[in-house]
């Protein structure tokens, strides 16, 4: 009877951590759509602050260059980089809660320190110094990006997350923006000198160059439901291109006056950021499904 008795409570002890174990895993399961959407906001601040940085890398350029019409627009863009900064941080216990943090805090003060290096001594950069302190820093930053978005949405979420959504909003189109903002900062000066040095002719045909071939694989896997607004980006960023082609490289007197230039810069980034906001809706729809089905199928309840 002992040896029943025994048996008995072992069976229904191995049933319980069964139950336990499987109520778990279903909990786990519905949980990881909701603590995907802290890691979506922070993506799409670190978005917003990637903006951030290259419109004022792109005014530094034409201001340091002689423009003196974008001297009054950089505190403005200043004070946008230092409230992004600090969003993130205090955003940073979510994603420093993780087995594997994608970045730290520590990481955003000494990123946010070189910013506030460079906007005090802004004044006695040359262009080209000023250029390349902000290009790292939004290499520092796409970092911090391409990599939430694959550790936190487009690798857990394999199946459910459209991976050329995800693939998109946090890497081909940032990186595209990117090299459009280079193109904008180097051409803003050019078109300021009027004159376009060899080593700037160079760069700007390679960032011409590596623009198209991420506008080509960014829109063959562009989201569904995000046509039109692909299609408005790839007119804006091909005009764009024609205008650097056409009249900052093909001629040696660049007749092209830095303002018009940075608008039509400005224009062709900011519908690829309105398209990268269609990726990303795309993918917080579908993390929004998965968090329904499983409050619908019962999983999450432990």
């Amino acid at each position: 009877m002992t040896a029943m008795m025994t048996l008995s409570a072992a069976l229904g002890g191995g049933v319980l951590l069964a139950t336990a174990g499987w109520g778990l895993r279903r909990f786990r399961r519905h949980a990881r759509p909701r603590r995907a959407g802290p890691a979506l906001v922070r993506a799409s601040q670190l978005v917003e602050l990637i903006a951030q940085v290259q419109q004022h890398r792109g005014m530094c350029g034409a201001w340091l260059a002689g423009d003196a019409s974008f001297a009054a627009r950089l505190p403005e863009k200043q004070a946008a980089v230092s409230r992004l900064f600090s969003l993130i941080l205090e955003g940073m216990p979510d994603e420093e809660a993780e087995d594997h943090p994608c970045f730290v805090s520590h990481d955003v003060r000494l990123l946010r320190h070189r910013w506030d290096e460079l906007v005090s001594r802004l004044a006695d950069c040359t262009p080209e110094q000023s250029f390349q302190t902000h290009c790292r820093i939004v290499g520092r930053l796409l970092d911090w990006l391409a990599a939430t978005g694959e550790a936190r949405i487009e690798q857990p979420f394999a199946g459910v997350v459209p991976a050329a959504a995800a693939r998109n909003f946090a890497h081909r189109l940032p990186v595209l923006a990117e090299c459009l903002g280079q193109a904008r900062a180097l051409g803003s000066a050019v078109a300021v000198k009027r004159y376009c040095p060899p080593v700037a002719r160079v760069r700007l045909a390679f960032l011409a160059s590596r623009s198209e071939t991420l506008l080509g694989q960014a829109a063959d896997t562009a989201a569904e439901g995000g046509g039109a607004v692909a299609a408005e980006a790839r007119r804006a960023v091909r005009d764009y291109l024609e205008a650097i082609r056409g009249r900052l490289l093909a001629t040696r007197d660049v007749d092209l006056p830095a303002g018009e230039y940075f608008a039509l810069a400005t224009r062709a980034m900011e519908a690829v950021f309105a398209w990268l906001e269609a990726e990303k809706h795309a993918v917080a729809t579908a993390l929004r499904m998965a968090a329904r089905q499983g409050d619908t199928t019962g999983e999450g309840r432990p």
